[in-house]
């Protein structure tokens, strides 16, 4: 099977690559701006395709003879509209698919993305599963699109705050509580769907974690791993979105982000499916902070 896998640099996508290799038999094309940063895979017969998303020429030829493509859109930091910025990669993905007649393809989407606004980050998400359902509709392709909750992962952005003042931080209240999962989990979900060539049409897959926590619950359990309290403290949205300036992200996706904080608040950002045997994942946070988080904070 000869398989595209975008972002192969990112949380998801990397561990895609690996799984794929260590399963062997497949041809692996990964789109990456800088080949040297995938020459763990490349060494194994993986092939890199030099692209940039945001050209819609290479994005159709990377995409060219795939029988399946994992797309996830990036982050970028400084676009002046973020949301513009994700519909145009949207939109070149939808142009691959149509101009490759693309059969299947497998989308890294969000929980929230349900919803055409007042999500943030995720609202973007939403567009372009629009644009890939009509894309595959049109080829008579399917598209699988994979929708997981809160990365254990983001709990990294809080390792300073956590070793220098026992704290995190967010414009949130301790006892917001949402779905949590780890990425190795999302990326195992990915390897089956892609390699599954059974599901047709538009599918749609909330991956929500073994189960809820709150913020306050989960700084807890990091304090317990590490040995000493950790709180979650609620800041204002403002004070938050100063934070974000600060640390260097433009003003579009910061403001996207205390949307989504909002979001996940007032009950937008949320599962619609509930957890079930095709939502739940089996990693819970407890294990991520003792195996990944409470070695960072103490080191």
């Amino acid at each position: 099977m000869k398989i595209a896998i975008t972002t192969p640099t990112g949380k998801v996508g990397s561990k895609l690559a690996q799984l794929l290799l260590d399963k062997g038999g497949h041809e692996l094309t990964l789109l990456v701006r800088d080949a040297a940063k995938v020459s763990q895979f490349t060494g194994r017969g993986a092939r890199a395709a030099v692209t940039d998303l945001e050209n819609r020429d290479q994005v159709v030829a990377a995409l060219k003879g795939a029988d399946v493509a994992f797309l996830v859109s990036p982050p970028s930091f400084d676009a002046p509209d973020f949301r513009a910025f994700q519909n145009k990669i949207g939109d070149n993905f939808a142009a691959a698919v149509r101009e490759n007649r693309l059969k299947r393809v497998v989308f890294l989407s969000s929980f929230g993305a349900q919803h055409k606004n007042g999500t943030g980050p995720i609202a973007g998400l939403h567009d372009i599963e629009q644009k890939l359902n009509a894309a595959c509709k049109e080829v008579g392709g399917s598209v699988y699109h994979l929708r997981p909750a809160f990365f254990h992962e983001n709990w990294f952005m809080n390792v300073a705050s956590i070793k220098e003042q026992g704290a995190a931080y967010g414009p949130v209240k301790p006892e917001t509580r949402l779905p949590m999962i780890a990425t190795a989990d999302i990326a195992k979900v990915a390897c089956e769907v892609v390699l599954d060539g059974y599901w047709q049409g538009v599918k749609v897959r909330e991956l929500l974690g073994p189960r809820d926590y709150s913020f306050a619950e989960a700084a807890k359990l990091i304090g317990e791993s590490v040995g000493k309290p950790v709180n979650f403290v609620q800041v204002p949205a403002e004070q938050a979105r100063q934070s974000m300036l600060s640390m260097g992200l433009g003003a579009s996706i910061t403001d996207k982000y205390i949307e989504m904080y909002a979001g996940l608040q007032n009950g937008t950002v949320v599962s619609e499916q509930g957890r079930n045997a095709q939502t739940t994942t089996p990693t819970p946070l407890e294990d991520f902070v003792k195996q990944a988080l409470a070695p960072a904070i103490r080191g």
